[in-house]
């Protein structure tokens, strides 16, 4: 069996710094239920229990049919004090690792612990990718038995013709990064998979850090939804009923769910010790680029999708650097993304930000079609 470098995030609150036993990591075991905390492994007890239990007992003379009891699932989504876990390639160095680890951590710090969450980190080999996404289905049906290794798991040939499917194998060309939420009915342990690549940005660039902490941002939007996803009836991936919770609409766009991840991002990284006091105006004057491609479009900003001729986050971080201007930092992270599933989107939106959507849209509209100096003045 391949070698897989398996650990255990150490989370410490303290100015929101890693403190992990790295010299440990290779011998931690490989055996998913080793590296799962005691709450999953209790969450994953109660859902077995729950397919397995026993029928009432009934008078032999009732002719009535028997019934079943039934326990609620229990199934742990949201704030939570379980330690990720983060599985890397063999081909993936220690000082990668290191370097996520502390990233994701200091995002904790940040923002509190979420989850669950699982950290995955791909090379650039194919075998030991190959072996990464082995590794995924065995973690996968370890710790959720209802899981369909016929079509979650790896399948087809997706490394050489292209034709199927598994968790890694468009990072070893793409790169990039990602976070994939995992919360449906039809399985029985809800997580997200925060993914991390060799390229685009590499660790060894200084955009990795704030990419870390851009796709942490995710799994806290996600998680502060608990609404379940339903089963797709219309064949397109990109509807959901939880994007109605996000932007208003079925359809994925990248709207507040980009635009504050990167924000966030950035944001909280311009602040940490040795980043220069610069940085971020820096940044957003580089994001500035994106108004007038966005002007050209003609569409709103909440139409905006992932395809555009631009690239489409850097105007939607402008929305939101402007939306924290005009209230606050903690009202955009905190009081709106926590109140999405009780009062919806629009009236979330309103409640925080006085205006409806599409009101602040025409606002600042009018407001980023200034010269870029004016524009950066409300950039801290």
């Amino acid at each position: 069996m391949k070698k897989y470098l398996i650990i255990l995030l150490i989370l410490s609150m303290c100015g929101g710094t890693a403190e992990t036993d790295l010299d440990s990591f290779e011998e931690v075991s490989l055996v998913a239920k080793d590296v799962m905390s005691d709450a999953q492994e209790e969450s994953q007890k109660e859902y077995k229990e729950s397919q397995n239990t026993p029928e009432k007992e009934t008078d032999s003379n009732d002719e009535e049919t028997t019934t079943t009891s039934v326990l609620e699932k229990k199934i742990l989504w949201g704030a939570t004090d379980a330690k990720p876990e983060v599985y890397a390639g063999e081909d993936v160095s220690q000082a990668t690792i290191d370097l996520t680890v502390e990233w994701v951590n200091k995002a904790i710090g940040f923002w509190g612990s979420y989850g669950p969450l699982e950290i995955w980190i791909v090379g650039s080999g194919k075998e030991e990718t190959i072996a990464l996404d082995e590794k995924w289905c065995e973690i996968r049906t370890e710790k959720d038995p209802t899981w369909n290794k016929q079509w979650d798991c790896a399948n087809g040939d997706p490394y050489e013709s292209g034709d199927g499917w598994s968790p890694f194998y468009r990072y070893i060309t793409d790169g990039g990064a990602a976070v994939s939420n995992y919360i449906r009915d039809d399985i029985g342990y809800y997580f997200n998979a925060l993914i991390m690549s060799s390229k685009y940005p590499g660790p060894e660039e200084e955009d990795y850090k704030p990419v870390v902490m851009h796709e942490y941002f995710h799994v806290y939007q996600h998680t502060n939804l608990s609404v379940p996803e339903l089963p797709d009836t219309d064949g397109d991936w990109r509807t959901s009923n939880r994007n109605v919770y996000f932007n208003g609409k079925e359809l994925q766009v990248p709207f507040l769910m980009e635009g504050g991840a990167e924000y966030m991002a950035q944001y909280w990284y311009s602040k940490e010790p040795g980043v220069d006091s610069g940085y971020l105006k820096r940044v957003m004057e580089n994001k500035a680029q994106a108004i007038n491609p966005y002007f050209s479009t003609g569409k709103s900003l909440r139409e905006l999708g992932y395809d555009e001729e631009f690239n489409s986050y850097d105007i939607l971080t402008w929305f939101v650097a402007y939306l924290i201007h005009n209230t606050s930092e903690e009202t955009f992270r905190v009081d709106f993304w926590t109140q999405i599933e009780d009062l919806g989107f629009e009236e979330a939106f309103k409640s925080n930000f006085g205006k409806s959507a599409d009101e602040m849209i025409d606002e600042f509209d009018t407001w980023v079609a200034q010269p870029v100096d004016v524009l950066l003045e409300i950039i801290p």
